[in-house]
Formats: structure tokens, sequence, C-alpha cells
């Protein structure tokens, strides 16, 4: 089954509960597959919101039917350092560290760490210490948030 037609059964459920989804993995496992599905909200997504829906979720016999019947269903937060699954969802972390691997070397170079300078619809633009790389979302293999963690301890009073 494509991501795209998961996407169209799990979404409406999603939605039922004041929640969006932020990104599929299907992950081929040794024994069984797992399906992987991230959500969030406005208000950020918590273990009730997973719970719910993934309660929800076990009762759709079509994602039965479409990953056979021994399958892993796994649903999440993306987290704090969380990955992105389309080029759209970055341009809220204009500002913030990125860590990339690309799916091809680009000038000889596989993982990108950086500041994400510039987004838009076509490309976005990392800027490292070194070089400043325009990228396409569809070079990546895998983009991720690197949070600086020191910084949101201070900013949240944590650790006082």
């Amino acid at each position: 089954m494509v991501k795209e037609e998961i996407e169209n059964i799990v979404e409406p459920v999603i939605k039922r509960h004041e929640c969006f989804l932020w990104g599929i993995e299907i992950l081929r496992g040794k024994k069984r597959p797992t399906l992987r599905i991230y959500i969030d909200s406005d208000t950020g997504g918590n273990i009730d919101d997973c719970e719910n829906i993934s309660k929800d979720l076990n009762y759709e016999i079509e994602l039965d039917s479409s990953l056979g019947e021994d399958y892993v269903l796994e649903v999440s937060t993306p987290g704090i350092s969380r990955r992105f699954f389309n080029q759209n969802q970055l341009l809220e972390y204009i500002g913030e560290d990125l860590k990339i691997k690309l799916r091809e070397p680009l000038e000889g170079i596989k993982n990108i760490e950086g500041r994400l300078a510039e987004c838009n619809e076509d490309f976005f633009i990392i800027e490292t210490a070194k070089l400043e790389y325009k990228l396409d979302f569809n070079d990546m293999d895998i983009c991720r948030l690197d949070p600086n963690f020191e910084k949101l301890m201070k900013e949240n009073d944590y650790g006082k």
C-alpha cells in the first residue's frame, strides 16, 4: 500500500481527535512491518491523543487488509528532534538548526548540519559554518530538527 492511501485512511480519524497528521513511516521488520504514524496538534499532541487515535485506527479494517494481518501500529508525536516529511513543514522552522542526510552526495558530502535560512515551495537554504546549500526536499533521505537543548532549558526555566 502506498503512503498516500494510508494517509487517506488515517487522516479523518486523526482529525476527529482535533489533531493533524505529521507523517507516516512504514518500516519493514524481519517478522512483521511497522506502521508508524506521527500526529501533532495546535496545542501539542500528547499521550492521550496517541492512545485514542491508536485505538480508533485498530478498528480500521482497511489498514489490516493493506498491510497484512500481522503488523505493528505505532502512533506518536514527532518529538522535539522531529523528522520532517515535506518541505512545507519547514516553513515554521526558519532560523532553527537541522540535520540532513542526502540521498546522493553533494560535492562529496552526504550529511549536512546547519541553520535553515530560507524556505519556499521550490527550495530551501541551509547555512553551515563553511557553506550555504540550496536544496530540494526530494534530495533528502532524512531531515530532522536539531534542537539546542541548553537554550531550551534556559528558555523554559528547567533545571533551576
